[in-house]
């Protein structure tokens, strides 16, 4: 867990003049959860808690994480900060089990690493997810990181992270609906890029999409 996260919260708490439990009174967050964090206890707070420090702060969960909010502006320059020509958030980077549980539960994956993404253009609800395996290949290969957004309808040939609802299982492949089958069902395909790897018929192995793939970040060397 970032230190800077530990020095907000004990900065917002002395600004406001609160402690732990009086924070608790005012938004519910309790205390133990607070002395945890604060005391190094609990090292990966799930999204949800840092979300409800955030939204008492009146914050974002970005400078939560990631700014130093004890210092206002750039020294020498009045206060006055230059803004960024995009504005940069924070997604949560998740493997293909954390990947899982947020399927089931949107906001309670709980994660390690924080990337920067251009919150300006995708807005909320983004996260990076890390590919595994070789269905992908050679579109994406295992490792690559990719930006998906949660709450998406996707389209025809889009990339997906899809939960399989026999066995809770997360994959990463190609969107492609096929029509309607005998008796009048729609029905949709996942592809994988790879050959080698079968595609995965709705018909047969029911499915849910998560969320749709927006960016890739991916290693030259």
């Amino acid at each position: 867990m970032s230190a800077t996260l530990i020095k907000n919260i004990e900065y917002l708490l002395a600004k406001k003049h609160l402690n732990a439990y009086q924070l608790q009174e005012k938004s519910n967050i309790p205390q133990s959860t607070t002395f945890r964090i604060l005391n190094g206890e609990t090292t990966s707070p799930s999204i949800r808690t840092i979300k409800k420090y955030a939204d008492f702060f009146d914050i974002s969960a970005e400078d939560l994480l990631f700014k130093n909010l004890s210092q206002d502006g750039i020294k020498g320059m009045n206060n006055i900060s230059v803004a960024p020509k995009r504005k940069t958030g924070y997604a949560p980077v998740l493997n293909y089990v954390q990947a899982g549980h947020f399927c089931e539960y949107a906001d309670d994956a709980i994660a390690d690493e924080f990337e920067p993404y251009d919150i300006e253009e995708y807005g909320e609800g983004c996260y990076w997810v890390i590919i595994e395996g070789k269905s992908m290949e050679p579109d994406f290969f295992a490792g690559d990181k990719v930006l998906v957004k949660i709450e998406e309808q996707p389209n025809p040939g889009d990339f997906v992270v899809a939960l399989a609802r026999d066995n809770k299982a997360v994959t990463f492949k190609k969107y492609r609906p096929r029509g309607f089958d005998r008796d009048g069902v729609e029905y949709v395909e996942l592809v994988p890029s790879n050959p080698d790897f079968p595609i995965i018929d709705s018909r047969h192995t029911p499915f849910m999409v998560c969320a749709i793939a927006l960016e890739r970040k991916q290693k030259l060397r």
